[in-house]
């Protein structure tokens, strides 16, 4: 027979099984290429940028996050200025600066103190770009939407993304940087099919380009540096 002692105790089993899907380990227990270091630079526009350093154990994809202890610390530089990464959550830092002009140089410097540095975490910001107004009026599902801003060609990735309430989040990989991309007829698809709604739906683009990290580090780090701007219209059904 399942009583609700013995219910009780599976919702405690489970409870635990979910807070164990994320683990933490200092980094006084780790060497320096143990740890795999996700760093993303983030410019909203041509006078902000926010940085963040993810730090995990067991390559970029693990569940397992390092906190900086022992007198380990991170630190990140641009256009002159060093800050000192303050701790966003468990095994997550993040500074905040006032630049984002094309080209501006972001390095990351990890700091040990009983194993390797590593200060070679370097890139660029790509050039930061305005997007073009959106339609005012509601756009029908069914009726293709063009997206346009200003190309730089320099070949940076773009990216599209659309969430709303009434559609299926999605992405599209826009390739090269032309200037135009367009979504066609019927690829933003209703959440319900017998009751469809009219809703806002969010566009972000980001232009994107990789920059390089330290050699010391986990060979799965990476370092990713972006302009992103945004806009909202309204989908129709």
């Amino acid at each position: 027979m399942i009583t609700k002692t013995t219910m009780a105790m599976f919702g405690l089993a489970a409870s635990g099984l979910l807070a164990g899907c994320t683990e933490t380990l200092d980094s006084k227990q780790l060497r320096t290429g143990g740890i795999s270091a996700t760093l993303e630079a983030t410019a909203e526009s041509e006078s902000s940028t926010s940085l963040k350093a993810t730090l995990k154990a067991g390559g970029d994809e693990s569940n397992t996050y390092v906190i900086l202890s022992a007198g380990d610390r991170i630190s990140a530089t641009a256009d002159g200025e060093e800050v000192e990464m303050s701790a966003e959550s468990q095994g997550v830092y993040v500074a905040q600066f006032d630049v984002g002009a094309g080209d501006t140089e972001f390095k990351v410097l990890l700091d040990r103190a009983d194993d390797d540095d590593a200060p070679g975490n370097a890139g660029t910001l790509p050039d930061p770009f305005e997007l073009e107004a959106l339609p005012k009026d509601p756009v029908p599902r069914g009726e293709e939407i063009t997206i346009a801003w200003a190309p730089s060609g320099s070949g940076d990735d773009m990216v599209i993304r659309v969430d709303g309430d009434c559609i299926f989040s999605k992405t599209f990989d826009v390739g090269g940087d032309t200037g135009t991309y367009t979504i066609d007829a019927d690829e933003l698809e209703a959440t319900s099919s017998q009751e469809p709604e009219s809703c806002d739906v969010d566009l972000v683009i980001s232009r994107t380009r990789k920059g390089k990290t330290d050699n010391a580090l986990d060979p799965e780090s990476s370092f990713e540096l972006s302009q992103v701007r945004g806009g909202r219209f309204t989908s129709a059904p």
